[in-house]
């Protein structure tokens, strides 16, 4: 089995015109690699975007790299960080996952327990592999934590 794992790629990162093309050149190098060396799936761990409503432009060019990865069949399996995080809850992950370019592994459901409320998570199984991945979304100001 061959994995890639990757995690604060920070897309939409930076001001300075040089400086915002490296975390997609970075992003684009690492994917060539993924298809190079035929990658069974590629983990995101947090932060694949620097905030969770990114410049359209840069949202663009993560998805066609993310196309060209699907078109291979190299899954993508993706967890929100603190920068993708929204206080709707909902992020530029959802998007994606809803366009079928990747697969945000954050799933489960609040059951009560000893009268408070705990998170149950739902393991995502990659089909190819069985590998179970699974993660929690990280809130800004470690509000994850509770």
């Amino acid at each position: 089995m061959r994995f890639v794992h990757l995690a604060d790629v920070h897309i939409g990162a930076w001001r300075d015109p040089a400086m915002k093309e490296l975390p997609l050149r970075a992003f684009e190098q690492a994917v060539a690699l993924c298809l190079d060396r035929e990658a069974d799936f590629v983990l995101v761990a947090g932060d694949f975007f620097n905030t969770a409503v990114p410049p359209l432009d840069q949202v663009k060019r993560a998805v066609t790299q993310l196309q060209r990865l699907k078109e291979a069949a190299i899954p993508v399996y993706a967890i929100a960080g603190s920068h993708d995080y929204s206080p709707s809850g909902k992020t530029m992950l959802d998007v994606l996952e809803e366009a079928g370019l990747l697969v945000n592994v954050m799933k489960g459901t609040m059951i009560e327990k000893e009268n408070k409320n705990e998170l149950a998570l739902r393991f995502t199984i990659d089909p190819k592999t069985k590998i179970r991945i699974v993660g929690i979304l990280g809130r800004a100001g470690g509000l994850d934590k509770a």
